[in-house]
């Protein structure tokens, strides 16, 4: 029976395969005449018809009764479980699942996730905290950062290196109820706004396919920041199109004036390693304090729970959501795995070209051929990069099979669709 992990922070729900398939999409649905629709597609209609966009129904999953009367929901419950079809669709149905969840999950959501699944095609298999699931290799106290789409859960990682009688046990978690990543889109869209006003007489933000086009833009805008001091923007109007410079240190200091309750939390423990999921990846590049802060690929919580499934199974005799795990020498046979891991690739090749992973590259798949662009464009069918001797997925399209490999390792090859990339490692080149 084949085996899925799949990741519930709805910044960027994930599920992952065994056989490396990975199918990743936001936390947004929007409610048709048809049926419910999630994901990447509902997102990229979410600020045009905000009437029937829903986008909390993942941090208020409950049964409570929806606003307005739907045809094809009764409450968050109902869009969430459309949503837990559509990425068990998309990978085949798997037959067992592990859920890798955040700590902001109450009992009481619990209780209904688990009742969700149920009634889907798959068999639970385990339920594990998604914060110690990305921290299973850690080797010191770390603290373990999630940034999902409107809250922040930070959660405090304690292994216990004994031998075979080793163990990792989630210590202290905290809750950062006005921090998300929507939280800093909406700074950063704020501030685009007031410096077309200043500049122009113009805010895109009054009317909503304004709205719908920069809040497109900011994940792009962002990542490009990330590794330049400034960028030049044009925003389109009645009045043609205006340029605008955003420059790196004005939104650090936006990203900055987010973070004081996050970083009052991460000083409160003295020789503590601070670790970033993948989800708060734009937190580690854009704010200075967090400069030095490890980051994760996208995939590594549900790769390290493939690593650690007979460990999981174990604790999973009476099902409850595991926040300790008896690792026996896990710990250590993931250390020297990593540790003995060969070079990793710098390159991706195709058509007999080769494609720095130096940066943030974008690929994307159009009349069944594949086209290369560097940047991460979260309208490619798939964008990533190298950080930390990882490949890490940035963005990635659903309604495409993409299958990653489980490392980042030269020989290894990204499948899209049918179409083989390789990875490779070029020397003096």
């Amino acid at each position: 029976m084949s085996l899925a992990v799949l990741e519930l922070n709805d910044q960027a729900l994930l599920v992952h395969t065994e056989q490396g398939q990975c199918i990743s999409e936001p936390g947004f649905a929007q409610l048709t005449s048809k049926g419910i629709q999630t994901g990447e597609v509902a997102r990229s209609i979410a600020w045009r018809s905000p009437q029937s966009s829903f986008n909390q129904y993942w941090r208020q999953l409950n049964q409570l009764p929806l606003p307005s009367n739907q045809t094809w929901a009764r409450h968050n419950a109902d869009i969430a479980f459309a949503q837990i079809q559509q990425l068990l669709n998309a990978t085949g149905a798997p037959g067992k699942l592990i859920l890798s969840v955040p700590g902001s999950f109450s009992d009481e959501q619990m209780s209904l996730l688990t009742g969700l699944v149920d009634a889907s095609s798959c068999q639970l298999h385990a339920v594990i905290d998604s914060a110690l699931a990305a921290g299973l290799d850690c080797q010191n106290q770390t603290w373990i950062v999630e940034l999902q789409l409107h809250q922040t859960v930070v959660s405090l990682i304690q292994p216990q290196n004994k031998g075979n009688q080793g163990s990792i046990d989630i210590v202290q978690q905290e809750l950062i109820p006005d921090l998300g990543i929507m939280t800093i889109y909406n700074s950063v869209a704020r501030h685009i706004s007031n410096s077309l006003v200043t500049d122009y007489r113009y805010d895109p933000l009054h009317n909503s396919e304004g709205e719908q086009t920069i809040y497109d833009q900011i994940p792009t805008w962002l990542s490009t920041l990330a590794v330049k001091p400034e960028i030049t923007i044009i925003i389109g109007s009645p009045k043609g199109e205006l340029p605008l410079v955003l420059r790196k240190n004005e939104i650090e200091e936006l990203v900055e004036g987010r973070l004081a309750k996050l970083t009052e939390i991460l000083e409160s423990a003295e020789k503590t390693d601070v670790v970033f999921t993948h989800s708060g990846t734009i937190i580690g590049r854009l704010a200075s304090r967090f400069a030095t802060a490890r980051l994760l690929s996208a995939d590594r919580g549900c790769q390290n729970c493939f690593s650690a499934q007979q460990e999981i199974a174990l604790e999973s005799e009476q099902l409850h959501r595991i926040r300790s795990l008896k690792t026996g020498l896990l710990l250590d046979e993931i250390t020297i795995n990593q540790t003995h891991q060969s070079s990793c690739a710098t390159h991706l090749l195709h058509d007999n070209q080769a494609w720095s992973l130096s940066t943030a590259i974008s690929i994307y798949l159009k009349n069944d051929q594949l086209s290369f662009k560097y940047g991460a464009d979260k309208d490619a069918t798939l964008a990533l990069m190298i950080s930390d001797s990882e490949l890490g997925v940035l963005y990635q399209q659903s309604g495409n099979e993409v299958l990653l490999p489980k490392s980042s390792q030269p020989g290894g090859s990204i499948v899209i669709a049918g179409h083989k990339v390789k990875l490779i490692e070029v020397n003096n080149g």
